[in-house]
C-alpha cells in the first residue's frame, strides 16, 4: 500500500529536508529516490539504508538548491510506482522529543538537550558517549531477557542506534551487537552494577565497552593460563602426582576466590611439593586439556596481526609448553626451585613471584615492547589474581570466573568457548568463517 506524505510546507532554497522512502522492492527503492534527486538541484548531506529481506527503507538528508517544489512531485510519483511509503522531515522540527504517554518505570537523569547529529544513524541528543554492548548466550537470547535489557536502556535513557546479529542466520539469535548512545551524566559504576545483576539473573553475558577506534584495533592479547587457556590448574595436577592434591586444591580454591593472598597461597602450595620428582612435569604436559576454542582463537588473532602472551601464576615449563602449542609470542610464569642434582623440587620458588600486581606490570612491559597503548590490549583470566591486569587492559574479560571476580571485572564471558572473545570485538560468524580458511 502506497502512503505519500505532503511536501514540507516551507521548503525553500538551502532548506534541509530528510526524505525517507520505504517499500518492498529492495534496491529499486534506492534507485527511485536517487533518480529523482539527480533531476533537481540539491546537495546530499547524508544517507542510510535499512533492509528487512525485500523491504527497504532508504533515507536521504538533502539541502534544496531551488525554490521549485517539482522534486517532491517526482518523489511522490516514484513512490506510487514502487508501492512505497514516502515521508518528509525538516530536521529543525525534530528538536522536540516525542512524548511518552505510558512510562513503565521512572527514568534516571534528565532527558538531555536535543540537537541535530552529524549522522542520520545517531540519536538526536547532545552530551552523549558512544558504547558498544555485545550480548551473548550460546543457548539463545530469550524474549524475556531482551525485554528486560530494553527496559534497562530506557531507565537509563540510553538510545539504541544500531543492532546487528553476529551469529549465523537460520538458527536462534544468540549473539548481538548494540551501538548505544549513553548520557554523559550517567553514573557508570552504578550502571555496571545494575548491568551485572541483569546479566546474572538471565545467565546472559553483556559486555559494555566504549565504541571508539580502539574497539576493533586491539593489538595485544594477554591470557592467564590455568582454567583459561587450559582447563586444569597445573599446581593441582602436579600435586595429584605428588599425592597432596586435596591439600593443594583447597588452597588453590581459596586463592582463586581471593580469600588468601596469592603469594602466601603459592608459598603454601609449593612447600607441599618438596621432594617431588621434576619428571612429573612431563606427565602433567601429557594430561593438559586446552579450553574449547583456544586453538582457533589464537590462530585467528595471529592472522589479524595480534601479539599473544600467557602470564601465569603457574610454572614456566608448562607456560612455555602452552606458548609453543598455541604459537604465542610471550610466556611468563613462576619458576620452581630444584635440588642441586636437578631431580626433585625443593618446595620453593626462585625469581620474582608472578602474582596479580606482577601480571599487570608484565602487561605494561609487553605493551611497551610492542609499541601499543593499554587501550589496545585485551586481558583474559578467571581468578582473583587476574583482576589487576583485567582492569589495566582496554578490554578485560573474566572467563568463566569465580563470582567475586565476575563482579569486579569489566566484562565477562560465561560460555564454553574462548572464541567468544572475538564476539566482544564485534566479529560475526561470517567473519570467523573467513578467519578459519587458510591463505
Amino acid at each position: 500500500m502506497t502512503t505519500i506524505a505532503s511536501p514540507p510546507p516551507k521548503a525553500m532554497l538551502d532548506q534541509k529536508v530528510l526524505v525517507s522512502m520505504a517499500g518492498p522492492h529492495g534496491t529499486d527503492i534506492v534507485g527511485a529516490v536517487l533518480e529523482c534527486l539527480a533531476k533537481h538541484p540539491c546537495d546530499i548531506n547524508d544517507c542510510m539504508l535499512s533492509r528487512l529481506y525485500h523491504h527497504v527503507t532508504f533515507g536521504v538528508l538533502i539541502t534544496l538548491k531551488t525554490n521549485d517544489s517539482a522534486i517532491f512531485t517526482d518523489l511522490a510519483e516514484a513512490a506510487a510506482k514502487w508501492d512505497a511509503t514516502l515521508t518528509y522531515d525538516v530536521p529543525d522540527t525534530q528538536a522536540t522529543e516525542p512524548p511518552v504517554r505510558h512510562e513503565q518505570a521512572p527514568r534516571i537523569g534528565p532527558k538531555g538537550d536535543i540537537h541535530i547529529p552529524l549522522s542520520l544513524e545517531e540519536a538526536p541528543y547532545s552530551n552523549r558517549i558512544k558504547y558498544a554492548a555485545s550480548i551473548l548466550n550460546q543457548n539463545g537470547l530469550q524474549p524475556a531477557f531482551l525485554n528486560d535489557w530494553t527496559q534497562f536502556c530506557l531507565r537509563y535513557r540510553i538510545s539504541v542506534e544500531k543492532l546487528s546479529r553476529l551469529n549465523k542466520g537460520g538458527s536462534m539469535l544468540s549473539c548481538a551487537d548494540f551501538r548505544l548512545s549513553v548520557p554523559n551524566t550517567v553514573d557508570m559504576n552504578q550502571l555496571r552494577t545494575d548491568l551485572f545483576e541483569l546479566s546474572a539473573s538471565h545467565g546472559t553475558d553483556i559486555a559494555l565497552q566504549p565504541d571508539d577506534v580502539f574497539r576493533k584495533n586491539k593489538r595485544l592479547v594477554v591470557f592467564d593460563m590455568d582454567s583459561t587457556l587450559i582447563r586444569q590448574e597445573v599446581i593441582d595436577e602436579i600435586a595429584r602426582h605428588a599425592g597432596v592434591v586435596d591439600q593443594v586444591a583447597a588452597i588453590t580454591e581459596a586463592a582463586m576466590n581471593g580469600e588468601i593472598d596469592f603469594k602466601e597461597s603459592l608459598r603454601r602450595r609449593v612447600a607441599l611439593l618438596n621432594g617431588t620428582s621434576v619428571d612429573v612435569l612431563e606427565k602433567v604436559k601429557a594430561s593438559l586439556t586446552f579450553t574449547e576454542g583456544a586453538h582457533f582463537l589464537c590462530r585467528a588473532l595471529k592472522k589479524l596481526g595480534f601479539k599473544l602472551a600467557v602470564i601465569s601464576g603457574g610454572f614456566i615449563p608448562l607456560a612455555r609448553y602452552v606458548k609453543s602449542e598455541l604459537n604465542l609470542d610471550y610466556a611468563f610464569a613462576n619458576q620452581l626451585k630444584v635440588s642441586a642434582d636437578g631431580k626433585t623440587f625443593t618446595g620453593e620458588t626462585t625469581g620474582p613471584i608472578v602474582d596479580g600486581i606482577r601480571k599487570a606490570e608484565l602487561l605494561d612491559v609487553i605493551a611497551q615492547a610492542e609499541g601499543v597503548t593499554p587501550k589496545q590490549v585485551i586481558a583474559v583470566g578467571d581468578g582473583a589474581n587476574d583482576l589487576w591486569m583485567l582492569n589495566k587492559a582496554g578490554l578485560g574479560i573474566a572467563f568463566n570466573a569465580k563470582p567475586r571476580v565476575q563482579e569486579q571485572a569489566p566484562s565477562r564471558i560465561n560460555q564454553k568457548s574462548l572464541v567468544y572473545v572475538l564476539t566482544l570485538l564485534g566479529f560475526s560468524d561470517q567473519d570467523l568463517e573467513q578467519l578459519s580458511s587458510d591463505y
